[in-house]
């Protein structure tokens, strides 16, 4: 199946840089998840079939949840715009021509310094702010973005 990136590159647009979301978003489900995994399995051996079941399967949907959550994000850099794609059911989408990019803002917390993610605010002629969450290495999303304006102003 192709990525929605692939799908919507037009022609002569080439990916320059493919991001992604930090791991640290679907860190609760990971770690509700397995916990909820964990103690389910222990319930179902030990005490209550029923209740460690539940609770075993409300685990495998935490975690199941999560993994769709960050692999159904694709973020993305070409020649000619910048696409970001969140979800994978409901879908929501944001794509910025890079002559439309007047100013690119990276945000990180105390968290987020430490395990390497943040926001990317990528600013566009007409006041339009486009906030992308959770990036993964937001320096290099940042620098990706530059590249390819400089670049296309160039061209």
């Amino acid at each position: 199946m192709a990525s929605y990136v692939e799908t919507f590159v037009g022609p002569g647009e080439k990916v320059q840089y493919l991001g992604r979301i930090s791991i640290y978003v679907i860190l609760p489900a990971l770690i509700f998840g397995g916990l909820s995994i964990l103690v389910g399995a222990v319930l179902a051996a030990t005490v209550g079939a029923v209740i460690g079941i539940a609770l075993l399967a409300l685990g495998v949907i935490w975690l199941v949840s999560g993994l769709i959550k960050r692999s159904s994000t694709e973020l993305a850099v070409t020649n000619r715009r910048i696409i970001a794609k969140f979800g994978l059911i409901r879908r929501s989408t944001i794509e910025l021509n890079l002559s439309k990019v007047e100013s690119i803002r990276v945000e990180q917390s105390i968290m987020g310094r430490l395990f390497g993610f943040g926001s990317v605010i990528v600013t566009g002629t007409g006041s339009t702010m486009d906030p992308i969450s959770y990036v993964a290495d937001p320096i290099k999303f940042r620098q990706a973005i530059e590249a390819a304006v400089d670049a296309a102003q160039k061209a």
